[in-house]
């Protein structure tokens, strides 16, 4: 991948804005655990590193330690047991010692690299991550999504300067991880729509230039869905490559619609709702994955509707209290008062411009059916079984979601027109 022909493709577009990329180097080879001291050197990365990891990235990465060592680097170790969940405790701790240090190296995925990209963040420090598998597109992203009080937040950061991957690790990752960031990646079908949706009834800035990126990289993730499977360091390579570009594309628009929509945020709820019970949630990945075919079924039955009738949305907020309970309540309702994102929106928009949100919905969500045949192929999550997610939880997560954000999407304008998602999913139309 040549981030110089990306900086080239995105200059001078048509938005009006400049696309910038903080990323400087991106290396992803055969044999290349063997040479990330002279690739850190290479692209002066501070000589004092606080590296990150958890036990299984850096059982897998045998020998870094010792080899940054060998080559000169001061290195202060932080190990956890388990970095299922990205707290804000971790962050505020990660600060502690990035205060001894010049740049933190993350080695692994998922939540290590998001307290290790807050905390670098937080302390103007450097960031680089070594990835050990592909399991979400969060490697390059410039914010961090971290669970405080049970609630998630994405708090902006900046992108790590340098990214570096062992495609030999990435290939012998679990096959589970590569189906975790092969379900994130075809999260982005949904997270283009709901953008473009934004864009069209509440003005929200949207690019078609990065919009076509996400795309692109879609496409070359869903051609590796058959070989997702496999330890195949080329196929793995690819499916890195598609990863990094679509987490490329929230620094390019400068947020994070091009890669997360109405999934994500289904993903969130059952997320801190599971952290409300004690109990750590699936990957990130798989959760989206299930939310994504979620998504396109009800969408595509709303995309069916010839017209609607659409009014100032009425929510009964005792009823949505009661499903977010103790713990979660207070963040959500800080995002709905003193009032919410759609009462900007005028009524008369929705109804007017329901044939368009209609071929939105049919031009970049593929058919529930053609997707989960995808995730078929790749062994991805498709039910909430998969990702134990229980039946009563399920199907609050479609119903309850859309408060957790201040965001438009075609969920969040479903009270306008007397229709939830859950309805739509259930086509009770």
């Amino acid at each position: 991948m040549d981030l110089n022909q990306i900086r080239a493709r995105m200059a001078n577009c048509p938005c009006g804005q400049t696309h910038e990329i903080e990323l400087e180097g991106l290396e992803i080879a055969h044999g290349l655990l063997d040479r990330v001291a002279d690739l850190l050197k290479q692209y002066r990365f501070p000589n004092r590193v606080l590296m990150v990891a958890d036990v299984n990235s850096f059982r897998v990465t045998k020998g870094l330690y010792e080899q940054l060592l060998g080559a000169g680097f001061t290195v202060e170790l932080r190990v956890y047991e388990d970095t299922r969940v990205a707290d804000m405790k971790a962050v505020e701790e990660l600060q502690v010692l990035l205060r001894r240090a010049g740049g933190c190296l993350s080695v692994g995925t998922g939540s290590v690299n998001d307290i290790c990209r807050l905390a670098a963040y937080r302390e103007n420090k450097q960031f680089a991550i070594f990835a050990t598998a592909p399991s979400m597109d969060g490697f390059a992203s410039d914010s961090a999504p971290i669970t405080e009080g049970n609630f998630k937040t994405s708090y902006p950061c900046r992108q790590p300067r340098i990214i570096l991957a062992d495609s030999r690790i990435l290939a012998e990752s679990p096959a589970e991880l590569k189906a975790a960031g092969f379900g994130d990646v075809l999260a982005k079908y949904v997270a283009i729509a709901d953008w473009r949706v934004a864009n069209l009834l509440h003005g929200d800035y949207y690019c078609e230039r990065v919009g076509q990126f996400v795309r692109d990289a879609v496409a070359k993730m869903v051609a590796l869905a058959d070989q997702v499977p496999q330890k195949n360091e080329d196929a793995a390579t690819a499916i890195m490559e598609a990863l990094v570009l679509t987490g490329l594309s929230m620094q390019l628009a400068k947020c994070t619609r091009p890669a997360s929509g109405t999934e994500h945020i289904i993903s969130h709820y059952w997320e801190c709702k599971k952290l409300q019970r004690g109990i750590i949630s699936d990957f990130h990945g798989k959760k989206v994955c299930v939310a994504t075919l979620i998504v396109s079924r009800a969408y595509h039955n709303l995309a069916k509707l010839k017209s609607v009738r659409a009014h100032k949305e009425h929510i009964d907020w005792k009823d949505v209290q009661a499903h977010y309970g103790e713990g979660l309540i207070d963040g959500m309702m800080s995002l709905n008062t003193p009032d919410t994102i759609v009462d900007e929106i005028d009524p008369r928009a929705v109804e007017e411009n329901w044939g368009k949100i209609a071929q939105i919905i049919r031009e970049e969500i593929p058919t529930p059916e053609k997707l989960l045949a995808l995730c078929q192929a790749a062994h991805a999550a498709t039910t909430g079984e998969d990702i134990s997610v229980d039946p009563q939880l399920f199907l609050d997560g479609i119903k309850y979601h859309p408060f957790m954000r201040r965001r438009v999407t075609v969920a969040r304008i479903l009270p306008m027109i007397d229709l939830d998602l859950l309805r739509a999913y259930q086509n009770d139309l």
